[in-house]
């Protein structure tokens, strides 16, 4: 890894910010440029919890994070065929692809590397925050000038859980999960939380999960698993523990939920 310039793709969740403080503790080393990708539909949440705890964290050894902006994405939620980018469920059974992360997160972070200077010439290794029950999620890159590297796995071997512990131990509150507002794959607890705690957020959901209908009436998509519309939908009340995997199938992409 001598030769490349390490960098940080921060994804603001749990993993992320376990990464932060292992970063201020001395454990792991300080990346050259640290950016998460602005899908411009991130929820709240995320960027709430990002200013009051990780960044000042992160500053306190000369770091912070820089911002992609979702004008670097090149697609944006009808730019894929037959629907939406979004996985969203169909009336009829199964769900649709997923583009999301890829064109939203994974792309408009290469394309900020770029503009940074990055790139063939002066190549990289980007941390992912996978931790060690993610390894499905693991991938190799596929640009020759960025390597990804994921030191939860190997650096500082933690699961979701000791990453909690760590955070916790550190002082800080619990992070919420990382999501945009309008993921598919949220489960009940967090589309509860978005609206008993984030009603914008929530009314943005309920208007975009209304919209997809109304533009692919034949497919019949829906944000909520349930197949139903989102303000509909039973979103049960049970609590769910904080160690609970996010979703049951989760998005595959490595660049999600981190």
């Amino acid at each position: 890894m001598t030769d490349r310039a390490l960098t940080w793709s921060y994804g603001g969740g749990t993993q992320s910010v376990a990464i932060a403080v292992l970063v201020a503790q001395g454990r792991l080393p300080r990346p050259e440029l640290i950016v998460i990708a602005d899908t411009g539909r991130e929820a709240s949440e995320t960027w709430e919890y990002h200013e009051r705890h990780t960044a000042p964290l992160l500053a306190s050894v000369g770091q912070r994070v820089e911002v992609a902006p979702h004008s670097l994405a090149r697609a944006d939620m009808y730019d894929a065929p037959g629907g939406p980018l979004l996985p969203a469920y169909v009336s009829t059974g199964g769900k649709l692809h997923t583009y999301c992360s890829v064109e939203w997160k994974k792309r408009p972070v290469q394309r900020y590397l770029r503009q940074r200077g990055y790139g063939p010439r002066r190549p990289v290794v980007t941390w992912l925050g996978m931790s060690l029950d993610e390894v499905g999620r693991l991938r190799d890159s596929d640009t020759a000038w960025q390597r990804l590297s994921y030191p939860l796995c190997f650096d500082v071997r933690m699961t979701r859980a000791e990453c909690r512990d760590l955070v916790l131990r550190a002082g800080l509150p619990e992070p919420p999960r990382s999501s945009c507002w309008c993921c598919p794959f949220r489960r009940n607890a967090q589309w509860r939380r978005l609206r008993d705690l984030y009603p914008s957020d929530w009314g943005a959901a309920v208007t975009l999960d209304a919209a997809i209908r109304a533009r692919d009436a034949d497919l019949g998509l829906y944000l909520h698993e349930s197949r139903l519309p989102l303000a509909e939908a039973d979103l049960g009340e049970a609590a769910e523990p904080s160690t609970a995997p996010l979703f049951e199938a989760a998005c595959q992409t490595g660049y999600c939920w981190s």
